[in-house]
């Protein structure tokens, strides 16, 4: 391992390397935390003593208002699928929301506030990775040196403006490259602004050079990668607060929000040293989910924009199915479908509040009001039962098939399933199918089910099962492996082993 650097030569740097140590532990807490799975622009970066503390961040806020409205003007909306709930070519409300069309593409990705965060030097980023041994094996180095910006910018929900953040890490190099986009989808974070996985880089004085998130980034944005980390909706660490919950394992918004921040990538990389290339999607668990929606949603929402692979670790991409589990007994997944429950209430009722019809008093308040305010629900579900806590006909319908058609859930739940949602599939997209063999949250048998179901259905999928690895180690224990298939699906390399269950294998990056 590493064999550019000696063990030796790393034993020897210990002694001036306190910032880096405290960096290496932020990598390996994000390589094993649940952040993927729940979980200046001055010239190059040069050789100076790590021992330097980092500069001070600077900020660049454009001029204009923040909720600007678009002119019309953007690509043709697709029709979707038919149906009693399809409403028209226009029209993208489903399952009873309020009506509502999609603002147009110009404006949308616009960069409204570019904060300049941390750099990483190459030797930073390789001791890191060394320390980070512990949790993976790998043979990759550090090539590049990075710079990162968070961003505030411009998207759009039910038909609105709104703004979002995303953090941009991206190689520190002299002269023009062209380096390809990896977008980077979180897991569960929580469910309001203050949850933001960017909050820590952006509340910190020096710019987030020992947050876990941002050493990530820019360890893949070494590999020679532009990564795009956006927070999604409702998990906003700069501006003005969103008002309302994160629209928890709801497609649409977390789609589109996604593809907008590689569009604010773009354009805040005008005028740099780096040409954003393809696009190449990675996420896990809520991540996995947005990856795949993200794969969906791309030819009707950013056409312009190609992707050319993605990898879904550990995705929960059948809720209707993992609905089953998580109300059949009181399971990890339980406290997560009570934020689902409250997360699509939220995002598609015109009128919010129909949560008595899935939550017993005083849970069909206490819950909402919790998620608003905290990062998670275990303190008001202390001491709950699925009994006291769920609605007797919600509880009855999760348990069966197509959650019994009770509306409005069932269509809820229906519309953010990859293999039942309206939205048409036009993708073609090669993609990874990560699961944990012991994934004690995400039901592996239920979407080893779900990726034959998306095969029937045309998606170009290859499956890897991680032997030994509960919900939050596949993509350490198969790094290599999900990197290797972006690097090939970037270089045009055709997919073999397509659609191919098989069982649970030692990966080649699980630690000894």
């Amino acid at each position: 391992m590493f064999a550019a650097a000696s063990s030796e030569a790393f034993a020897r740097m210990e002694s001036f390397m306190k910032p880096t140590t405290s960096l290496a532990l932020a990598l390996a807490g994000a390589l094993g935390s649940v952040l993927f799975a729940c979980g200046s622009d001055g010239g190059p970066s040069g050789g100076a003593s790590p021992d330097v503390a980092p500069s001070p961040s600077t900020t660049t806020t454009t001029t204009g208002p923040g909720n600007s409205t678009p002119p019309d003007a953007g690509p043709p909306s697709p029709k979707p699928d038919a149906g009693d709930d399809a409403g028209t070519d226009d029209n993208r409300a489903r399952c009873g929301a309020t009506p509502y069309t999609w603002l147009p593409s110009t404006t949308m990705g616009d960069v409204l506030q570019a904060e300049t965060k941390a750099q990483h030097t190459i030797i930073e980023l390789n001791y890191a990775l060394y320390k980070a041994s512990s949790a993976l094996k790998t043979t990759r180095l550090a090539k590049l040196g990075t710079k990162s910006k968070l961003l505030r910018y411009q998207t759009q929900d039910r038909g609105k403006p709104i703004d979002a953040t995303a953090l941009v890490s991206y190689p520190d190099v002299s002269g023009n490259k062209t380096y390809p986009i990896m977008l980077i989808l979180h897991g569960t974070a929580g469910f309001n602004d203050a949850c933001a996985p960017s909050k820590g880089v952006a509340d910190d004085t020096f710019g987030g050079f020992l947050d876990e998130a941002a050493a990530l980034m820019a360890v893949f944005a070494s590999f020679g990668y532009i990564t795009v980390a956006p927070d999604y909706i409702g998990l906003k660490s700069l501006g003005a607060p969103t008002g309302f919950m994160h629209p928890y394992l709801v497609a649409e918004p977390t789609a589109i929000a996604s593809l907008d921040a590689v569009r604010a990538a773009k354009k805040a990389l005008v005028g740099s040293n780096v040409t954003p290339g393809d696009v190449v999607v990675m996420g896990g668990s809520q991540g996995g989910h947005a990856a795949a929606f993200v794969n969906r949603y791309a030819p009707h929402y950013a056409p312009e924009l190609t992707i050319k692979g993605s990898v879904w670790d550990v995705p929960p991409t059948d809720l209707l199915n993992e609905a089953q589990v998580a109300l059949g007994s009181w399971v990890n997944s339980t406290k997560n479908m009570v934020a689902v429950t409250a997360a699509f209430d939220s995002w598609y009722a015109s009128a919010p509040g129909r949560l008595g019809s899935a939550f017993l008093a005083p849970y069909d308040t206490s819950v909402p009001a919790a998620l608003a305010s905290t990062c998670s629900s275990s303190q008001v579900l202390s001491g709950a039962t699925r009994e006291t806590l769920f609605a007797p006909s919600y509880l009855a319908a999760g348990q069966k098939p197509n959650f019994d058609n009770l509306t409005p859930w069932a269509c809820y739940f229906t519309e953010n399933s990859l293999p039942t949602t309206s939205v048409p599939k036009v993708d073609s997209i090669p993609s990874m199918f990560l699961l944990a063999a012991n994934d004690e949250l995400v039901s592996t048998p239920t979407e080893r089910a779900a990726f034959q179901k998306l095969c029937s259905q045309g998606h170009v999928l290859q499956y890897l099962e991680c032997e030994g690895a509960g919900h939050t180690k596949p993509l350490t224990y198969a790094f290599d492996q999900w990197l290797d298939f972006l690097e090939a699906r970037l270089a045009g390399t055709p997919l073999t082993d397509v659609c191919n269950v098989k069982p649970a294998e030692r990966c080649t990056s699980t630690p000894n």
